[in-house]
This record gives C-alpha cells, sequence and structure tokens, in this order.
C-alpha cells in the first residue's frame, strides 16, 4: 500500500476533511462553556479547565506523535489518534460528573493530538514545496470550516436536546468519515522508489537533527511565538460567547457570531499563506500577531455593536494564521528532516498557551467581575508573539556535513519538493 502514488491534491483534500470534523469538533468549545454554566453553575475558572485540559492533552500528546510521524506511516498515527477522539466524545456524551467529562476530554485531546494540525503540517510539508504557506492555509482552513459548520451544530443540539446530545452528535463524523479516509488515502511523503522506509527516507531530507535544532534561535523564538498564539486566541476565544452574553447578547446571537468569525477565519488562513509565500513566513507571522492584538482591542469594546463587523475581519484574518504560517517558518529555518519531531515539541506549547489563556482570564474575571484586564493581558501577550515572529531567522550555514543542514536549504528549502529528495 505504501507503494502506490497519491495525487497531493487527494491528500490534501483528505486533510482538509478530517480537520474539519475532528478540529472543528475542538472548536465548539466556547459554545460548551456557555452550556456548562448554566447546567452545573460552576465558576468562569471551574468552567474554563474542560476546554484548557483538552487543550493540554493535545500538545502533551504532540512530541510523541511527531516522533512516531518521522518513523511510522501517517495512516496508522491518524487513523489511531481519530478513534481515540471519537471515544472521547461519546464517553463525553455520557458524564455527569466534572469528573467524568475532564477524562473524556483528555482521552479526545489524545486523540486529537495525533490526528489533526500536527500530522496534517507533516505530511503537506512533505508533498508541498513550491506555494507551500498557500496549501497549508487552503488544508488547515478546515480547521476553521469545520468549527463554523459543528459550532451550529453543538448550538442547535445543546439547545434542543442538550449538551450531552451534542457531544454525541459530534462523535459521528469523526467515525464513520474521518477513520476510513485517513486509513486508504493519507500518505506521509511520496512512495518512495528505492524502497526506504518512512525513517529511512527522512534521514534523506535537508535540515537539522533535533539536538541541532534546539541550540538555534529560530526554535526558540518559534516556542515563543507559539506559547503567545495559544494563551492570546484561547484567553479570548473561549470565553467568547460567556463574554457576548455579560454584554447581552443573546445566546444565539454569541453563538452565530462564533460560527461567522470561524468561517471568517477560513478564509484568513490561507490568505496569510499566500502572503508568507510572497514576503516570508516569519514576516506574515509577525503582521498576523499585530492584526490579533488590535482585533482583541476591538473585542474590549463590543458593547457597541457596530464594532462586531471590524473585529470579525481582524479576527477572522489573523486569528487562525499561525497555524498554517508556523509550520511553513519552520521549514524554511529548520528544514524536513526531523519536522515532525521538532513541530510535536513546538506545538506542544500552542496547547500549553491555549491551557494557560483560558484559565488565566476566568481567574482575572473572578477577582474583577470583568474579561477587560484579562484580554488587556492578552493584548500584550499577542505583541510578544510579534517580536518573536520578527526575530526568527534562518541559522547561517556554514558547513554541509550529515546531521547539519545543506545549502539547498540556505537558497531556499520552501522552493524544493519533497519528492525531489527521495
Amino acid at each position: 500500500m505504501g507503494k502506490i502514488g497519491r495525487p497531493p491534491w487527494m491528500i490534501a483534500a483528505s486533510l482538509f476533511v478530517a480537520l474539519f470534523f475532528l478540529w472543528g469538533s475542538f472548536n465548539t468549545s466556547p459554545i460548551f462553556v456557555g452550556a456548562l454554566l448554566k447546567s452545573f453553575h460552576w465558576s468562569h475558572a471551574r468552567v474554563a479547565w474542560i476546554p484548557s485540559i483538552l487543550a493540554l492533552a493535545v500538545g502533551v500528546t504532540s512530541p510523541a506523535a511527531g516522533w512516531l510521524l518521522d518513523r511510522f506511516e501517517a495512516p496508522f498515527v491518524m487513523t489511531t489518534g481519530a478513534i481515540l477522539a471519537a471515544a472521547g466524545l461519546i464517553a463525553a456524551g455520557h458524564s455527569h460528573t466534572f469528573n467524568g467529562l475532564f477524562c473524556s476530554t483528555i482521552l479526545f485531546g489524545i486523540g486529537l493530538g495525533a490526528s489533526t494540525w500536527l500530522a496534517a503540517s507533516v505530511v503537506i510539508a512533505n508533498w508541498f514545496g513550491e506555494h507551500r504557506g498557500t496549501v497549508l492555509g487552503l488544508a488547515t482552513a478546515g480547521m476553521e470550516s469545520g468549527g463554523m459548520a459543528m459550532s451550529m451544530l453543538a448550538g442547535y443540539m445543546i439547545a434542543h436536546s442538550g449538551w450531552r446530545a451534542a457531544y454525541l452528535a459530534l462523535s459521528i463524523p469523526a467515525s464513520v468519515i474521518v477513520v476510513p479516509l485517513l486509513a486508504l488515502v493519507v500518505r506521509t511523503r511520496p512512495a518512495d522508489q528505492r524502497g526506504r522506509t518512512v525513517a529511512e527516507a527522512a534521514k534523506a531530507l535537508p535540515g537539522f537533527e533535533v539536538g541541532e535544532a534546539i541550540r538555534t534561535r529560530a526554535f526558540w523564538m518559534l516556542v515563543v511565538a507559539e506559547c503567545a498564539y495559544g494563551a492570546a486566541v484561547g484567553g479570548t476565544f473561549i470565553h467568547l460567547v460567556a463574554y457576548l452574553q455579560s454584554l447581552n447578547y443573546r445566546e444565539a446571537t454569541a453563538v452565530m457570531v462564533v460560527s461567522i468569525l470561524l468561517g471568517m477565519a477560513a478564509i484568513g488562513k490561507p490568505t496569510m499563506g499566500f502572503l508568507g509565500d510572497k514576503i516570508g513566513g516569519r514576516n506574515a507571522l509577525g503582521v498576523g500577531f499585530i492584526l490579533m492584538a488590535g482585533a482583541i482591542l476591538f473585542l474590549l469594546n463590543l458593547h457597541h455593536p457596530a464594532l462586531l463587523i471590524p473585529y470579525m475581519l481582524l479576527a477572522g484574518l489573523s486569528g487562525a494564521a499561525p497555524v498554517a504560517l508556523v509550520p511553513m517558518v519552520l521549514a524554511e529555518t529548520l528544514g524536513l528532516r526531523r519536522f515532525g519531531t521538532l513541530f510535536g515539541w513546538i506545538g506542544m506549547l500552542l496547547t500549553v498557551g491555549i491551557f494557560i489563556g483560558p484559565i488565566l482570564v476566568g481567574k482575572l474575571y473572578d477577582l474583577s467581575g470583568s474579561y477587560s484586564e484579562g484580554f488587556i493581558v492578552c493584548v500584550l501577550i499577542a505583541l510578544v508573539g510579534a517580536g518573536a515572529s520578527f526575530a526568527c531567522s534562518a541559522p547561517p550555514v556554514t558547513t554541509t556535513k550529515p546531521g547539519e543542514i545543506g545549502s539547498e536549504l540556505r537558497q531556499g528549502l520552501s522552493t524544493v519538493p519533497a519528492s525531489s529528495h527521495q
């Protein structure tokens, strides 16, 4: 099966569908936050633990998933993850206590960590050289497109049948559509005509080994950028429905804002990916963080409904851009040889940020009775991310010995198709 060729567009389309249903379910978190607050009357900080532990579970799984993707075929890793994700959603739908929901959410997060954006980025980075940023943006736009659709589904199910039924409804496409699609279509990289394993083929690609990469400034600037992205967006997006309701927006209106915002992000992500292909990934990433900070400033003033439109435009354009741009910058600066492992560790910091952000904002709300202080902190965090992005440059190349980055990377790895190294 590993010898059968796959058209790149088919791989990318399949990943779009998988992200649509799997990560789309992750993006329903704000919908469930409002429902859980009403159902259990927990504090904002306690409820924030549910989406936060989901993000942390994704992050803790990421390094292991990245390591596996550098050594085994993607269908094995991703299909196993999708099965675990579906099981977590089913278990959540049968939960009646905080501890039960907490454990179910962890299982869901472990499955997502192995089957969604990290694995998709590894596969796309290997299949596409030229226009990598645009393709990453288009394929991973499934995360927000799915979030828009799945948020509407979750909102409808919560309104008519309760939040437990909503979790069960989200599990159906993951089980019926995603699992067989990943198993039958996706492959890690173009078929190796030399008969090498995934691990052997990876060693022939240009780039740094893990030990070399972690000694570079580029690696640590990407770590800072990912953590800042998770904290700034997680701290605002997770609380968005509850925040709008505190401003006297109706629940249906708040849910619609989340859906529209995710739809805008599905457009904004490939747009920023295209910008990255034109001006360089790190520059586009820095611009995205600045736009993100501006969007949060608009968010602070949504007691004026007219500001909803500029908020959604800015947040939609920038809010998901790092998902496409960070793997692009990683490939440009540190190469493809250990892309999966490196992106796994960097991705873990994204989810650490998503874990910290909602809890921090929820805690500040409980202390002050307002979201203003927490959202201002998110603005400052986004600006830190911008600075780290602009500082993320490719390491100087002085040698081409095995295990060290080659001259082809310095000449522009992002334009070299992965198949040319086979």
